[in-house]
């Protein structure tokens, strides 16, 4: 008896290692195509590429500013089709992802400079972004970004 519980513990034990040597791979994968996309969605404020932001952003993606303010995405895709707007510099820094099944939180700090109707800006924002997997593609379908702070004086 002694002997088959033994053997029942240790094939247990094989597959819960296994097991969760999948797991971790599985999200060590997800985190690295997580800051994939948000690389490229901040990239795509540059090349004010509307589409890519279409496929990255849910329909219902909403956007928090530290004002308190709110952006759904049709006013940020106009934003970024606008020539009032242009960002120069949109870089992201210093990730922390956390991976929870099908949701995930991307934290990091954002790098933005450029003009703004007429007026230079040039900041970090700290930011989270929680995506959701649908139909096996991760999505953003919320941000909220902190206040900005001035990397120097806008000229």
């Amino acid at each position: 008896m002694i002997v088959k519980t033994i053997s029942t513990l240790a094939v247990a034990t094989t597959l819960l290692a296994g097991t969760l040597a999948f797991s971790a791979h599985a999200e060590s994968s997800d985190v690295d195509t997580l800051i994939s996309i948000d690389k490229r969605q901040q990239h795509a404020y540059i090349d004010r590429d509307v589409k890519a932001l279409q496929e990255i952003f849910t329909d219902d993606y909403l956007l928090v500013l530290a004002n308190g303010s709110e952006r759904d995405k049709k006013t940020v895709l106009a934003s970024v089709a606008s020539p009032d707007s242009r960002w120069e510099i949109n870089e992201t820094s210093g990730w922390n992802v956390r991976v929870h099944g099908d949701t995930a939180i991307v934290m990091a700090t954002l790098h933005q400079k450029g003009v703004d109707h007429g007026k230079p800006f040039d900041s970090n924002v700290k930011f989270s972004d929680t995506y959701v997997r649908e139909n096996g593609v991760w999505r953003n379908v919320h941000g909220h970004a902190s206040k900005a702070v001035d990397v120097k004086p806008a000229a």
